[in-house]
């Protein structure tokens, strides 16, 4: 099998679990990329949360960001291809999220947005201001999620819901109607929650539509839920050695963890 494209989680994946990208899997990308093969970041964060791992890897290609929400050009910062919340879906999840005073972080356009800090927000911050100013993520406070949703000219690309108890959460999400939200597990204590219909798998085929490439020439790395329909989607599905069990099953093959070299080994194998 010749291999046209490989894409990539980041969380858990890419990344190790200090946040980095490990040298043997930078490597191994150059390698990849002088090849010819594209190398894809398809990750949940916003846009500008995954910039920096994008320069860092001086990749020219588009990032799918937010689980599918949207497809984004970095060399014209436009999004060909999107489905974000409507402005009722998206005051609804701030409703519930009131409700059962849950922690929000809302992807808006161009910024992250929160009313509070928590921890997870702390280190995220810390990692914000790290960042070169150039490639610096765009992460803000707001006094009002519903005054930056009701702007005419605003998009909500989706919320992480996050709450010490699993069980609140839960809940919250219970009463977010499946056949208009698309809900995931991203971490043990956050949902992101999204417009249904939305998953990395899915616009990973739509990309691969415009490249006019088979999926089944396609590998691509994951360890979480919502990477489950990425890995169903391509020729060669691989979960990390630190996967979820269930990613584990829905894999075609298990690597070693994000801390070690799974993936250079893999790229050596099959590229």
């Amino acid at each position: 099998m010749t291999y046209q494209v490989v894409a990539f989680d980041l969380d858990g994946t890419l990344l190790n679990s200090q946040g980095q990208i490990l040298p043997s899997s930078k490597q191994a990308i150059r390698r990849l990329v002088e090849k010819g093969i594209k190398v894809v970041l398809v990750t949940g964060r916003h846009h500008t949360a995954a910039r920096p791992y994008h320069y860092e890897l001086q990749l020219d290609t588009p990032i799918i960001c937010c689980n599918g929400t949207y497809l984004y050009d970095t060399a014209t910062n436009s999004m060909p291809l999107a489905n974000p919340l409507s402005k009722a879906q998206a005051l609804q999840v701030v409703k519930v999220a009131e409700k059962y005073q849950t922690h929000l972080l809302m992807y808006s356009r161009d910024a992250m947005n929160f009313l509070q800090i928590n921890e997870h927000m702390q280190k995220f911050s810390a990692w914000v201001q790290h960042c070169p100013e150039q490639i610096r993520p765009n992460l803000r406070q707001l006094d009002s999620f519903e005054q930056l949703i009701r702007r005419e000219d605003e998009i909500i690309w989706k919320f992480v819901i996050s709450h010490p108890q699993r069980s609140v959460m839960e809940q919250a999400v219970a009463e977010l109607p499946t056949d208009q939200f698309s809900c995931e597990w991203s971490w043990i204590d956050r949902v992101d929650v999204a417009k249904n219909g939305n998953s990395k798998g899915g616009r990973l085929k739509d990309l691969l539509a415009l490249w006019q490439i088979s999926p089944e020439n396609v590998i691509a790395f994951g360890d979480n839920h919502n990477d489950i329909s990425m890995l169903n989607a391509v020729g060669l599905g691989v979960a990390m050695g630190n996967a979820e069990e269930e990613v584990k099953r829905q894999a075609k093959l298990v690597t070693l963890s994000n801390d070690d070299d799974g993936i250079a080994q893999i790229l050596q194998q099959y590229c």
